[in-house]
């Protein structure tokens, strides 16, 4: 990201071949686009962090009633947005949230109640906690 020196009247900033390139305030068209550019990546840096609150806002009211077995039938997953990267020369680009964002978790359940055919409950019970500990992590 672009930055000012420690002297406040130059902007510094590094290209695309990880050279640093500054200009200061009597440069004035160079000057000028830099500061453009620097507003450039504060206002994606805004935007790409109301897309995060949002879709972690969105996911959060999927998850907590899953969370509390209260989810519905059919979930439809908020869509993952991607961040704005303005570089130090201008250049747009998208990519991936970095640290990702979070994914819908759909919690494990177990039933409580099996109707089953010919075997009663407790029978039931039995073979499940056999499976269970023959195949710990099925």
């Amino acid at each position: 990201m672009i930055q000012y020196s420690s002297d406040g009247n130059t902007l510094i900033g590094v290209d695309e071949k990880g050279r640093e390139f500054s200009h200061n305030k009597t440069e004035s068209a160079w000057f000028s686009s830099m500061l453009v550019t620097l507003d450039e990546q504060q206002q994606a840096a805004r935007d790409n962090a109301a897309a995060a609150l949002d879709y972690n806002q969105k996911l959060g009211n999927i998850q907590g009633p899953l969370n509390a077995g209260q989810g519905p039938a059919v979930y439809i997953v908020p869509a993952t947005p991607l961040q704005k990267i303005v570089s130090d020369t201008g250049a747009v680009t998208y990519a991936p949230f970095d640290p990702p964002l979070a994914d819908l978790v759909i919690p494990k359940t177990t039933p409580s109640q099996v109707n089953t055919v010919g075997m009663s409950l407790s029978e039931y019970d039995m073979v499940l906690r056999m499976y269970q500990k023959m195949f710990p992590d099925a």
